[in-house]
């Protein structure tokens, strides 16, 4: 984002019974990164080195160019940054990846060279020698095709790829939009993007703050998808992956799960994990916790196991990592009494995640206590030990479930009792029904 401008991440909640209140899914947080380095210069190419850099595209083959593109960029970035770009002779330098596809096509000639075996002429081998001429002729003038745009508009255009802070992608087809409005309703892509109906990366940043007071005003939620899967749109077809297409993926993710949209929740997700592999800045462990809620609630086992093999020990100390990790093992264990107080503590938003399973897991608990448990248990008790938010709550919750006939009142005391021998009955056929679980969003 640009300096002077405030960065958006997540609030804690205390409890998940009390949720956010509309908007508060962004609010300024200055630990993602640090300011934005100054803008850099256009830097000028001297003329050998945009030579080079067409002899390497001209040589290389569609199976090398992304070794050849990433070896290049490598080169060019150490040259400026050493400030050496005009002293190097560029016309001695040669790629490694260039180098290795010579030295095996020489190995191979001379390979086919002693194993070669004469032979009849005959029709077959004629017809074979013919066709091997006529794909290789194709194949050439091919590349002669492709190494005619590249020699010219690419290599003159390279200059401008390598200093672009905003774009990671290094693509030959990104288009660069030219609309100027802010609001633009989602459609789904069924030809080519056109530049013309496509917002650039300085619009969309005004879209976003436009978007974000749109929120907190309205708090129309069916509004507010469209238009941040519009915004997720433009970015994606004109390649731009940075700390603000971080923070867009990240907002729009934390108003579904607000929301309660797991299935739009789980395509940021996905699209975040990748931006994470880049390095931008952004809230990788805040979402790898709400990644291990997801998993828990749809029951990934193997999922889980390998994150489990990846987290780092700075990673186990994050707060809303190790809740998550605590969840776990609550659950692994069975200690609903540990994992029903960890709900009512979730860090950021994990509540609103833990609300997916957690009615599941409490019909669970209830089975086992009402099969260990006789012949009553009383309804202050269930709604202590469940975590409700009152007795009112808990009561409807096993309503829902059962019917009156489980509820009894004590003489003594007068409270609200279940006959656990009864409910038992009812809360198995509801747990049994629990195990289908429907996976939203799923990419």
């Amino acid at each position: 984002m640009l300096n002077g401008t405030q960065r958006y991440a997540a609030v804690n909640i205390k409890k998940p019974l009390n949720k956010l209140k509309p908007g508060n899914v962004f609010v300024s947080n200055e630990e993602a990164s640090s300011s934005q380095p100054p803008a850099r210069k256009k830097t000028q190419w001297p003329d050998s080195l945009k030579e080079f850099v067409g002899r390497c595209f001209k040589n290389c083959s569609d199976k090398d160019r992304p070794s050849i593109e990433k070896e290049l960029k490598e080169i060019i970035t150490k040259a400026f940054e050493d400030d050496t770009v005009f002293s190097i002779d560029w016309d001695k330098i040669e790629l490694k990846t260039l180098k290795k596809q010579r030295k095996y096509s020489k190995e191979h000639l001379q390979g086919n060279k002693m194993n070669k075996v004469k032979t009849e002429p005959s029709d077959i081998n004629t017809f074979r020698i013919s066709e091997d001429e006529h794909q290789k002729n194709k194949r050439i003038k091919r590349f002669e095709e492709i190494n005619t745009v590249k020699s010219s508009d690419e290599i003159l255009n390279v200059d401008t790829n390598f200093n672009r802070l905003d774009v990671v992608d290094w693509d030959e087809h990104t288009i660069v939009g030219r609309s100027q409005q802010l609001e633009k309703k989602y459609l789904r892509l069924t030809s080519a993007p056109d530049p013309e109906t496509v917002r650039p990366l300085s619009v969309l940043k005004k879209t976003l703050e436009f978007l974000k007071a749109k929120w907190k005003e309205e708090n129309n939620y069916i509004y507010i998808c469209d238009q941040f899967k519009s915004l997720r749109q433009d970015l994606t077809v004109q390649r731009i992956k940075n700390d603000f297409t971080v923070m867009v993926y990240e907002i729009h993710a934390r108003i579904a799960l607000e929301k309660g949209d797991l299935g739009e929740y789980n395509q940021c997700q996905t699209q975040l994990f990748s931006l994470y592999n880049y390095n931008l800045p952004g809230h990788p462990e805040e979402f790898l916790a709400y990644r291990i809620f997801y998993l828990l609630h749809t029951r990934n086992k193997s999922d889980i196991h390998e994150i489990l093999l990846k987290l780092t020990e700075e990673e186990k100390r994050n707060k809303a990592i190790k809740h998550a990790l605590d969840v776990r093992s609550a659950l692994v264990m069975s200690n609903y009494h540990s994992l029903f107080k960890l709900y009512l503590d979730a860090p950021n938003m994990g509540g609103y995640l833990m609300d997916c399973f957690v009615e599941r897991e409490r019909v669970i608990a209830l089975c086992k206590m009402f099969k260990a448990y006789r012949p009553s248990l009383s309804l202050k008790f269930l709604c202590q030990e469940l975590s409700f938010e009152n007795e009112t709550e808990c009561f409807e919750f096993l309503m829902i479930r059962s019917n009156k006939d489980i509820f009894m009142q004590d003489d003594k005391s007068k409270s609200l009792h279940i006959n656990t021998k009864d409910a038992f009955g009812y809360f198995e056929q509801a747990r049994l029904k629990d195990k289908v679980i429907d996976i939203k969003g799923q990419l």
